[in-house]
Formats: structure tokens, sequence, C-alpha cells
């Protein structure tokens, strides 16, 4: 039974029970209202070099793991990193030599308010999101957390 009300009504979210409880989003819930923006056209280059080895990353909304090889380790500002996988950054970014990329502004993305408190599963690790973070969904469906105050300073309006 529990089965077929998940299929009908899309299955409830699973709670982490680590002090607070918080919703686990690995996928975007059902009637969120969807925004849509794109980048600003004067949005600071970012500087961003590929994982040379296996490690993790701290961001403000907690630990990302980069894979050698693979991931690239962006730099949003002093001390504040991101990890994106190789194949997204590619679709996403314009390099501008010198190891500096500019996020391309063509590219529609669309994001949602988070009501609650949550752990947004990303493509790198878990991210804890507040009330009032903008969850961003990326070109392949990818979900990952912003702060209001950083995602309004970054994209705009469509």
């Amino acid at each position: 039974m529990n089965a077929l009300v998940d299929f009908l009504f899309g299955a409830r979210p699973r709670v982490a029970h680590q002090g607070e409880a918080r919703i686990v989003l690995d996928k975007p819930p059902r009637h969120v209202q969807w925004r849509k923006v794109q980048v600003r056209p004067d949005h600071e280059p970012i500087r961003a070099w590929r994982a040379e080895a296996d490690r993790d990353v701290e961001t403000d909304h907690g630990m990302l793991h980069a894979r050698g090889g693979h991931d690239m380790i962006v730099a949003y500002g002093p001390q504040d990193y991101g990890v994106i996988r190789r194949e997204i950054f590619d679709r996403m970014y314009v390099a501008l030599g010198g190891g500096l990329y500019r996020k391309r502004e063509d590219v529609i993305l669309r994001y949602f308010i988070c009501e609650r408190p949550c752990s947004v599963v990303t493509l790198e690790g878990a991210q804890d999101a507040e009330p009032g973070d903008w969850i961003m969904q990326g070109v392949t469906g990818e979900l990952w957390p912003v702060r209001p105050e950083k995602a309004e300073r970054k994209y705009r309006h469509v």
C-alpha cells in the first residue's frame, strides 16, 4: 500500500536523525514554486583547477568530495570553495585564460526556496540548507544550495 501512495503522491522525504531532524533532498519536492535565473553579466570570474587527487573540500554548507583527475575545484573567493563535476563544469563555464573562468550567461537555471532545514544530496556530497536558501537545479538535474545573499549577487531573474 505504501508503494502505491508513494507512486501517486510522491515519496515522503527521508529524515536524518542526527541532532536536529533535517529533510534529505535527493530530488526536487513536488509542487515547489520554480523560478528561473541566469548569471548576471557583471559577475566576477572565478579561479578553477582539476583536483589532482581525491580530497575533501570544506564549504559553507558542509563537506564536498572531489575525485582526483575528474572534478574541478572552484574558488569563488577567499575561503569560498566548491566542487563541480568536470562534464558539468565544461557545459557551464568559459575559459578566460590563466586559470580564470566565467559562468556562461546564456544558460538558464531554476531554483526554489528552501522552507525547512534540509540536507541536499549533491553529486559531490550532502550539503546543509536553511530556510530561505535557494536550492538550485543545474543543467543535468543536479541540486545544490546557495545562500540568498550570494545568489542575488550572482544571478538575475528571467
